[in-house]
Order: structure tokens, then C-alpha cells, then sequence
């Protein structure tokens, strides 16, 4: 089923309601990182012809940058060159008065739409249409577009709400990022997975997807492979055992143990980590690993052998960093990992920390896609179906594409 895009309506003159993801970093009360406003750009300028009421979300409730939105108008003002304004309601009757006052060309920015309390709540798409922020504003819009593909995997009212009742298509952002991730799974010739990162669940989801058949070899680093090593019999010490346990809530040892049993020789483990030993790099083959302090990295005898395994391959994909890049003396392993990556015929590159890591080192350019989303490429690639993507595929089928000449 082909996914309806912004090719198949007529946005001109129209009032859109579109749905970013612009949930950023904040520090001292600023946005830290504008990478997210970026990626939205193309669908932002393509409705330049339009009217255009933005809705986004920042953080969530109980975290220290769950905050207004205010910011993120100046920060979408600045990269649009045009005035983006913002109001701190949802559906009052000013934000009506508002929506109703807008002229083409112009774009307005609600609030964070996590102040509203059923926001969240996880229902169905019908079951959302009916919440009082859709009913409020549902007829004072032509169309929906979502270009909030980091969201795409939440059931929310804002991402699936408008969509039984409202012409619904993807934005731009979302267009690319379901077209680079699908050729992972199409693209011929050999195809090697690098997981890591600190949560357990999210690797070994993929693990067990991939190694169906579409992985060629997959290669573990981070918390996820100090995990394997202890199932393999390795002693990787208590404070390791922690952080492990920290990120495999929804993982049983039994299934893994199973996986490592069936597809031993595509699974790939380090030989060496990296140690913090009295504040200093050290470096100690996992046979000898005492397991007394705190794993930081792969070792080093890992790295040069991973290089060489990734480059081997046509495709790689890597999720989650090999060790704690943000401190300098465990960024190698990432570093060189990433640098392997790059060099292959396709790359791609998860969302989160490795993202972030990969602009870090900058290797960005270097790569044929860096994701933008963590959650939902991760279910993307593990072959779970993104609930977003799904609710505007079957509404558009079966509701809306006859109103746009479109069977």
C-alpha cells in the first residue's frame, strides 16, 4: 500500500494542520540542538502557499525540559526567515480566533500539546477523533499532514486524532525516512547490523527480526553486548550487571539464549573491552576481564576487527553507540565504528546518541541517511508497523484518496 504524500493534494490556498516533532535538547532555557526544526524545512517551505497551524510536542510531563513552546517559535522564525507565531493555548477560543485570522503564507505555533492530558492516552484513531482538542478543531483545517516521524510510533491524539477526520498525508521528513530505511530491507548485496546503546529491549528487538534473513552478520557493541557476553558465561562484574539490567526490562534470558544458540555464527561479540581503571583507558581481553570495573568501550583488538567485518558488506546499519562517546577516552570505538560505516555502499544511521554522534565526529555528510527518530526507527527496523504510518494508509485507501482522484 503506497503511502499518500504531500504529491497527492493541492495545498494551495488550503489551511493545513501539520504535526512536527521538534522535541530538542534544552539547556539554561534554550533549544541546544536545532537539527529536528531543519529536517522539517522542506515540508514547512512546500506549504509556504498555505495556511499553516503547527502542532509539536517538547519532553513530557515530570522531566526538567517538559516546557511551552515559545522557544521553538523563535527557533522555526529564524530558520524559515518569516515570523512564526505562537500562542499558549491548544484549542481555547482564542487559538480558534487565531486559526480563523491566518493568512496564506503564514504559520502559527500552539502549545505543547502534552499540556493536554489525553494527549497520551493510548486509544485508537476513531477513539481519539472523538477528544475534545480534534472535535474543537478538526473543522477549521482542509487538511492534516505529519511530518513528526520520531512520533510515528505513539498513538496520540495529535499524531493519529485527525486523520478519520481530516484528508491525511505524510510530510516530506517522513517520506524520507520510510523510503532510506525500506531500502535496507530492498537494497541487493550483503547487509551487516551494528547495535548498541545503552537499551537492551530496543537491540535485541532488532537482533530478532533481522537475523530472520535479512542480516548477514550482526555485530554487538555496548550495553547490549556486555549482556551477551554475560550469557555467554563471561563475568563482566556488578556495577556492568547493573547498567545491563537498567536497560532489559522487556527482555527474557531465556529467548536471547535461544537466538545466540540458532544464529551463533552471524553474531558477532567483542574480544576486548575498555575499562575506566583509576580514571584512565584501559584496555583488557574479555578472557581476562575480572569484571571490577565499569566497561566504557570496546576494546580495541574489537575495533579493528569490527572495521573490517563492516566493511565487508554493501549495506550497514548502526544503532546506538559502542561506549560512552561523550567522554573523550571512550569515543573510540563509536568513532571508529562510525568511520567503517561510512565507507560502505549504503549507510544508515540510527536516531539518538548515535546520531548525535555521528554529527559530533562529522561523519554526517558521510552517510547515505541519518535517522531523526530513535522509538520509531528502531520498531521500523524490527519490522514492527508504525502505528501512524498505518491509520493514514488505511484512512487514505479507504476515505480519502477518492476525494483527491486517487483510487
Amino acid at each position: 500500500m503506497k503511502i499518500p504524500t504531500l504529491d497527492d493534494v493541492d495545498v494551495e490556498g488550503k489551511s493545513v494542520l501539520l504535526r512536527l516533532d521538534i522535541n530538542s535538547p534544552i539547556v539554561n532555557s534554550k533549544i541546544a540542538d536545532t537539527k529536528k526544526f531543519e529536517a522539517h524545512v522542506t515540508t514547512l517551505k512546500e506549504l509556504e502557499s498555505s495556511r499553516v497551524v503547527i502542532m509539536a510536542h517538547q519532553s513530557r510531563p515530570g522531566k526538567k525540559d517538559f516546557t511551552t513552546l515559545e522557544e521553538h517559535a523563535k527557533v522555526l522564525s529564524e530558520i524559515l526567515d518569516r515570523d512564526v507565531k505562537y500562542v499558549d493555548e491548544i484549542f481555547s477560543n482564542r487559538v480558534i480566533e487565531e486559526i480563523k485570522s491566518l493568512r496564506v503564507g503564514e504559520y502559527l505555533l500552539l502549545e505543547n500539546v502534552r499540556f493536554y492530558s489525553e494527549e497520551t492516552l493510548k486509544r485508537s484513531a476513531e477513539e481519539h477523533s472523538r477528544f475534545h482538542m480534534v472535535q474543537r478543531l478538526k473543522d477549521h483545517f482542509d487538511l492534516f499532514v505529519n511530518d513528526a516521524f520520531a512520533s510515528f510510533h505513539r498513538p496520540h491524539t495529535s499524531v493519529i486524532g485527525f486523520v478519520p477526520v481530516l484528508p491525511s498525508v505524510v510530510g516530506r521528513l517522513v517520506e524520507r525516512e520510510v523510503n532510506a530505511l525500506s531500502r535496507v530491507f530492498e537494497s541487493e548485496g550483503s547487509k551487516v547490523f551494528i547495535l548498541g546503546g545503552a537499551k537492551v529491549d530496543d537491540s535485541i528487538r532488532v537482533l530478532k527480526n533481522v537475523l530472520k534473513g535479512i542480516a548477514d552478520r550482526v555485530i554487538l557493541t555496548g550495553v547490549v553486548a556486555n549482556y551477551v557476553l554475560m550469557l555467554l558465561g563471561y563475568d563482566i562484574g556488578d556495577v556492568n550487571k547493573r547498567i545491563v539490567e537498567e536497560g532489559k526490562s522487556d527482555v527474557r534470558d531465556e529467548e536471547v539464549i535461544e537466538i545466540l544458540r540458532k544464529y551463533r555464527g552471524k553474531i558477532v561479540v567483542p574480544k576486548d573491552v575498555a575499562v575506566d581503571k583509576d580514571g584512565a583507558r584501559l584496555d583488557v581481553p574479555i578472557d581476562e576481564f575480572d569484571g571490577r570495573y565499569r566497561i566504557g568501550d570496546i576494546g580495541s583488538e574489537t575495533i579493528s576487527m569490527i572495521s573490517d567485518e563492516i566493511q565487508r558488506h554493501e549495506v550497514a546499519v548502526v544503532n546506538g553507540p559502542a561506549g560512552v562517546f561523550e567522554d573523550e577516552k571512550f569515543a573510540f570505538g563509536t568513532f571508529e565504528v562510525l568511520k567503517a560505516v561510512s565507507k560502505v555502499k549504503y549507510s544508515v544511521v540510527g536516531g539518538g546518541h548515535i546520531a548525535t554522534a555521528t554529527r559530533k565526529f562529522g561523519l554526517e555528510d558521510r552517510m547515505n541517511h541519518v535517522s531523526t527518530a530513535g522509538g520509531a526507527c528502531i520498531r521500523f527496523l524490527s519490522g514492527e508497523k508504525l502505528v501512524a504510518l498505518e491509520v493514514i494508509k488505511d484512512y487514505w485507501e479507504k476515505k480519502w484518496s477518492r476525494f483527491f482522484g486517487r483510487a
